[in-house]
């Protein structure tokens, strides 16, 4: 639900203001890539846990408003989509609920943990653009 709402707000966006941010104060468009990317490596960090594997890379993708475009949103949606497919697709009857990644501000999180934090990180992005405050950490 959260990314049909972020994509509906791309949508609607002119590129004017979809494109405009600064590594400060993070537009529409940074945001959108942002937390894209994200949701993909939530995704497959609780996939990976819940299967018993090592988490792979976490991080903090900081997108260059430079770097952003529409057709590139549209890219990271569709690579979104196919991720969560796949979580539903593999994710175990009987995760490994011991396994831990160490979340960039919450601490060591296991799979359910990475996951469930997804809707709120939309949200607090989504919130501080409503209100018009920085979306930037």
């Amino acid at each position: 639900m959260e990314r049909d709402r972020l994509l509906s707000r791309v949508e609607k966006t002119p590129d004017k203001t979809l494109l405009t941010g600064s590594d400060d104060d993070w537009g529409l468009g940074q945001v959108a890539t942002h937390l894209l990317i994200v949701e993909r490596g939530i995704a497959l960090t609780g996939l990976r846990l819940a299967q018993g594997e090592p988490p792979g890379r976490t991080g903090q993708p900081r997108p260059a408003a430079a770097d952003v475009t529409r057709a590139g949103i549209q890219s990271l949606a569709e690579k979104a989509v196919a991720t969560a497919q796949r979580l539903v697709a593999e994710f175990p009857a009987e995760p490994d609920l011991s396994a831990t990644a160490k979340h960039p501000y919450y601490g060591d999180l296991n799979c359910f943990g990475w996951l469930l934090m997804l809707p709120e990180h939309y949200r607090a992005h989504l919130s501080a653009l409503d209100r018009g405050g920085p979306s930037a950490l």
